[in-house]
């Protein structure tokens, strides 16, 4: 038995295929004459092309309110600025190494910057660090959801409301419940009790419990690196609606991926990072997957 998100790979190797949705069985038969696309239907419950929804207008005149100016450190980060207006998704594409994870960080103030600014909505953070950004309404979710996303050894109703934390001394357990399956059901998270380990999950909803913490403060701004890692098809669509639905709310959005098809698929904009710095810009529709590796430094 194979277990596999990868479909090239179980079309290549298996005989038949049982395709799961929901903890249900969706369908079961001989894998001569299927296809990676009709897979995916069947996996998503819809047609390949929503698996990337169009994000929302941005309306005239919308407001920056991410800015970042020179932000450096090191050799990683070497003068980065740029701009996120409210209700837009911007996405942050390069190979291993181009800084895509170093810029988040320091915008997030999880690293020290050697030099630059960072402001939301024209404030700057008051406190150094996450506390600072976090308090102007900036969010994050990290490239690791394991080692920086969760507590996985806790129940899934306490890391959903780690975020809220700040906000008060003591939680009543019945309230935390309550909220916890609120933002649960709102970020699609199924199969598991509230009151289990975070590390019974699946991947997938490892990842939505990751964006669901970040709900509960209704963030002006959101930083994701890597928002899909690890997420089957269905969890990955289930996901990319999260972030279209935030910008929709007016979120500012910073998505940074390598997978380039994801970046091309989600963002109004996409900016192409190279040797720690931003090599190049492209207006959603203007590029191709080749382009964005090209610049990238791929080519």
């Amino acid at each position: 038995m194979l277990v596999s998100h990868r479909l090239d790979e179980v079309l290549a190797t298996c005989d038949t295929v049982t395709v799961l949705r929901d903890g249900r069985r969706v369908s079961s038969g001989p894998a001569a004459g299927l296809t990676p696309d009709g897979l995916l239907r069947e996996m998503v419950g819809r047609p390949v092309e929503t698996l990337y929804p169009d994000p929302p207008p941005v309306p005239d005149g919308a407001p920056v309110v991410l800015a970042a100016r020179d932000v450096s450190r090191g050799r990683a980060v070497r003068g980065v600025s740029l701009d996120v207006r409210a209700g837009e998704i911007v996405g942050l594409a390069g190979l291993a190494g181009s800084g895509r994870t170093e810029t988040l960080r320091l915008l997030f103030g999880a690293d020290r910057m050697d030099g630059g600014e960072v402001t939301v909505a024209g404030r700057r953070p008051r406190a150094r660090g996450p506390a600072g950004t976090t308090a102007l309404g900036m969010a994050f979710v990290p490239e690791s959801r394991a080692e920086q996303g969760l507590v996985l050894v806790r129940p899934t109703a306490e890391n959903l409301g780690l975020a809220a934390l700040p906000a008060r001394r003591l939680v009543r357990r019945s309230t935390e419940l309550r909220s916890a399956a609120a933002t649960a059901a709102e970020v699609g998270i199924r199969g598991a009790g509230l009151d289990r380990p975070a590390w019974t999950l699946s991947g997938g909803n490892q990842q939505k419990a990751v964006f669901g913490k970040w709900l509960v403060r209704r963030p002006r701004v959101l930083l994701a690196d890597e928002p899909t890692r690890g997420a089957d098809v269905a969890a990955k669509a289930r996901i990319h609606r999260l972030i279209t639905g935030l910008a929709a709310e007016g979120v500012a959005v910073l998505a940074a991926s390598s997978e380039v098809e994801e970046v091309l698929g989600l963002a109004h904009r996409v900016l192409v990072m190279r040797d720690g710095r931003i090599a190049g810009e492209f207006p959603r529709g203007a590029a191709g997957p080749e382009d964005v590796l090209a610049l990238a430094g791929l080519r």
